[in-house]
Order: structure tokens, then sequence, then C-alpha cells
């Protein structure tokens, strides 16, 4: 996929008035990418293939709306995308598992975008677009919030996470982002009560393998 971000934000005191301006708190996103992180390695290799992928985006997911509700923010699942948005500051929030968050390269979902998707994106750029009111309580009503979204990636035993505004795309992909704040790049800690291996998939391969004993 060709990088077509616009702005990278790396410095720590550019990150915390980055996400100052989303509502956000750098705490609030490693508390998300930690419980995403958590509960995709709480699966085993028994559990359906697609299983650690869907565990991380539910918890993902839960964890956005555990803070943010009793915040004024609201529950949206428009275009089948589940969001949570706040009308205040006109921005929606997702939750996505990537394939590498925090790199030189544009994230990559793990699952495709559909129609859905590709319309909320477009809608909310375009409102982005034209100047909001001057009263914060205004601005957003009346038009599509901007799609903002957490991206998460556990891979090579690094848990990264991004706050990111994808651009406007046509295929099923992400095609590029106007704004990638990079939050969490820490080492995932062991998992001393867990027996087994952390699935290190998004829920698209079955890298394991299952014994047979024959009686």
């Amino acid at each position: 996929m060709a990088n077509a971000t616009r702005i990278v934000v790396t410095a720590d005191w550019e990150v915390r008035q980055e996400l100052r301006a989303l509502g956000l708190t750098s705490d609030f996103v490693l508390k998300v990418a930690k419980a995403a992180s958590a509960a995709k390695a709480d699966t085993l290799p028994i559990d359906p293939v697609n299983a650690p992928g869907i565990q991380a985006y539910n918890y993902g997911v839960r964890a956005i709306r555990f803070d943010l509700l009793p915040e004024h923010w609201r529950m949206s699942r428009a275009g089948n995308m589940e969001a949570t948005v706040n009308d205040n500051l006109g921005i929606q929030l997702c939750f996505q598992n990537v394939d590498y968050a925090c790199g030189e390269r544009d994230p990559e979902a793990i699952s495709k975008k559909g129609s859905g998707a590709r319309r909320l994106i477009r809608d909310g750029k375009q409102s982005e677009m034209f100047e909001r009111p001057a009263d914060p309580a205004a601005s957003a009503y009346g038009s599509t919030p901007v799609v903002w979204v957490i991206c998460v990636s556990t891979s090579e035993k690094k848990l990264r996470a991004e706050v990111s505004c994808p651009e406007i795309f046509e295929g099923k992909h992400f095609e590029g982002f106007s704004k990638r704040i990079f939050v969490v790049d820490e080492a995932l800690d062991p998992t001393p009560t867990s027996g087994k291996k952390p699935h290190d998939g998004g829920g698209e391969d079955g890298d394991f393998e299952v014994k047979v004993v024959r009686k």
C-alpha cells in the first residue's frame, strides 16, 4: 500500500496536544490497546481461527465505550461501523486491528472495509472541509462526524497503537491517512498465568497444530 500520510505526530508533547483536541489522552489509548491485547492473548488454539481478532476487536470497542460514554459521547452503528461519537467535537472514534501500527508505512486493517465504512469516511471528510460555527456545542450537528481510528497491533512481542484519520478510499483497505498520532510502543508483558503461547494472528489464519492420538 502506498504511503499517502500527510502528517505524522510522534513527539510526546505534540501527541498529548493532538489527543487533547480529540478529547482523548495517552493513558486512555494505552488502556484500550491493553484491553484488546489481553483479550487476544486469552484465546486458545482450539478456538475458531478468527477468535483472536474478534476478541481483540470486541474488547477494544468495549474499552473505548466504558470510558467515553460517561463523558457525553454516544454509540453509533451507522454504515455498519461500531463508533463512539462526540457531537461537540465533530468526531467519531472506531477501533481497528491492524498489521503494524506506529511504523513507517501506513497500517493496514486486518479485516476488509465495506461500502458503509467508505461512505462514512467520505461524508466525514467532506464535512471537515467546511468551517464550523464558533459555538462548539453546535459545531457538529447536521453533519457527519469525522472518523478517527485507534489502530492496534501486537506483533513481534510489541504492543503498538496510534490514533489516525483515514483518507477517502475506494477499495477494501485504507489508502492513506491525513494524520497519524503515534501513542503506544512498548514491549508486551508475559502472561505467567497462561500455559499457552499467545496467538499472534489477526483472526485470518490458523497458525497452530492439533495433535491427534489414535487409541
